[in-house]
């Protein structure tokens, strides 16, 4: 019977761990880091903060729309050119397309 109780006891203790180790994890991704998680000594994920996670998805939807980097393109290149306006004037423009609805 001894045996089955330290089994259990040293189940118990992997899950305090376990458990204690979850908690720390998620609390460094509170704070902005994010933490591998290792398995049989294999990393297999990340804790990553909510945040970063957010960013992460967006970046991939901006990458997946060609019609928006052509366009982020063609901008870069007209700031390149110096084809620019200022804001004043970018303000009295869109003013004047609202004017017109």
């Amino acid at each position: 019977m001894s045996v089955c109780a330290d089994a259990v006891d040293e189940a118990l203790s992997s899950v305090g761990e376990a458990l204690s180790s979850w908690a720390d994890a998620v609390r460094r991704a509170e704070h902005g880091e994010t933490v591998p998680v290792v398995a049989h000594g294999e990393h297999v994920a990340d804790v990553v903060p909510s945040g970063e996670l957010d960013r992460l998805r967006e970046t991939i939807e901006v990458l997946s729309d060609s019609d928006l980097i052509r366009d982020l393109r063609e901008g870069l290149a007209d700031v390149t050119a110096g084809r620019t306006v200022s804001a004043d004037q970018m303000a009295a423009d869109l003013q004047a397309r609202r004017d017109n609805e």
